[in-house]
């Protein structure tokens, strides 16, 4: 039983994304580049993500023991027609981190993804350089499909990604809608 749960994100939350979207040490391992964000851009950006959206899905990871709101996960780029989206995920506590708390949120969102929404495959892009992640999406399922060389701009240097995959009855994932059921 995973110590972890997912929900909506609530405007509750906007004191906590605050403080991750100006945390530049976050942001090392992250794609997107850093930026300070005021707190009217985040309650901005909390409500858009608050809404009900056909393309974007934002959740909270939350320990169970607790229910603190440790990180989020999402699925964006959603394309219904092809049924595959993008996912990213960010644990952003520094004192959960390295805990194992994001492949558990992943596979909870690969359930999710598989089984409720009926996608067929989600992937991701990871810095080159972030190997512990590679090996966590990995252990998740996820394969390595490509590199995108010099594809994002990251503390002064390019560096490149990598573009790793899942898809619904993939060997070794288990997010199958006969295994849930029995």
């Amino acid at each position: 039983m995973e110590p972890i749960y997912l929900r909506a994100l609530d405007i509750s939350d906007l004191q906590r994304t605050s403080k991750w979207h100006n945390d530049s040490g976050l942001y090392e391992t992250l794609v997107n580049p850093f930026r300070y964000v005021s707190r009217a851009a985040e309650e901005e950006w909390i409500r858009r993500k608050l809404a009900y959206s056909q393309t974007e899905l934002q959740l909270a990871i939350c320990l169970k023991e607790t229910d603190q709101h440790i990180g989020n996960i999402n699925l964006r780029n959603i394309d219904w027609t092809a049924r595959i989206a993008e996912v990213g995920i960010f644990i952003g506590e520094a004192e959960h981190r390295s805990k194992g708390y994001g492949p558990q949120a992943l596979r909870l969102m690969l359930r999710h993804a598989f089984n409720d929404l009926g996608l067929l495959r989600l992937y991701l892009t990871v810095f080159e350089d972030n190997p512990r992640a590679i090996r966590a999406y990995e252990k998740c399922g996820f394969v390595v499909e490509g590199r995108l060389r010099r594809h994002a701009y990251k503390l002064g240097q390019f560096k490149d990604l990598i573009f790793m995959g899942i898809c619904f009855g993939d060997p070794g994932c288990d997010w199958n809608h006969k295994a849930d059921r029995d």
